[in-house]
């Protein structure tokens, strides 16, 4: 059967993530570090704590990653004021992170490629919806792409094949009309077998791959594809 669409990952598949990640985590604390006077070390020590009781407390739910929420309950365990400062920082971190960001070698002459084919694109994302959206734009991908389903839409996260499936609906195509590419084997590869799609995993880090009794597809780079 004819593939119909590619989906995609967005984090770290698209775009190195990882890297602007810790840059922009870095920029966060300096701000914190000249708004408190208190050592940029230790914004970082309660952001890893709050960003943690929150995968713990809410965990699934894309409510977990938004970084508003990480900036809030970082400043209560630092015993900071946690209003209106929490969208400084949250502006900080995010304001140096989409500056930053670029994308992957191959991603958007793989993207325009599937466009001209009239091969469907899409980005399926453990996210909110309104900060994927501004990095979509921030990465010059938002004229090549078809749809998008965040976990905050779907109400589920990978491996739930629900927001694989939302996405397909949306596409109007079949599973085995899909291809899907992600970095996260967990996540990405086994979520998208449970939905049916043939998943390509994007091993950047030369992973040792998990064993698995279903087929997919390693990959070292989105050149490949190409």
């Amino acid at each position: 059967m004819a593939i119909k669409a590619v989906l995609f990952d967005l984090d770290n598949t698209l775009y190195d993530f990882s890297t602007v990640h810790r840059q922009a985590l870095a920029a966060l604390a300096e701000y914190g570090e000249s708004r408190f006077d208190v050592p940029a070390r230790r914004f970082l020590i309660a952001y890893q704590e709050a960003d943690n009781q929150l995968k713990r407390e809410l965990p699934h739910v894309a409510a977990c990653h938004n970084r508003i929420i990480i900036c809030q309950r970082m400043l209560e365990l630092l015993g900071l004021p946690s209003i209106v400062t929490p969208l400084e920082l949250y502006e900080t971190y995010w304001g140096t992170l989409l500056r930053i960001m670029k994308p992957r070698d191959g991603a958007i002459e793989l993207l325009n490629r599937l466009h001209r084919r009239h091969v469907q694109t899409a980005i399926v994302t453990d996210m909110t919806a309104h900060i994927q959206h501004r990095k979509i734009a921030a990465l010059g991908f938002a004229g090549v792409l078809d749809a998008m389903v965040t976990s905050e839409e779907a109400g589920v996260e990978k491996p739930n094949p629900k927001i694989f499936l939302d996405c397909l609906h949306k596409l109007q195509i079949k599973p085995q009309e899909a291809l899907y590419i992600g970095d996260s084997f967990e996540r990405d590869i086994i979520g998208a077998h449970a939905a049916g799609l043939l998943p390509f995993w994007l091993n950047t880090t030369r992973q040792q791959a998990p064993r698995v009794d279903f087929p997919y597809k390693e990959l070292h780079s989105l050149t490949e594809v190409l």
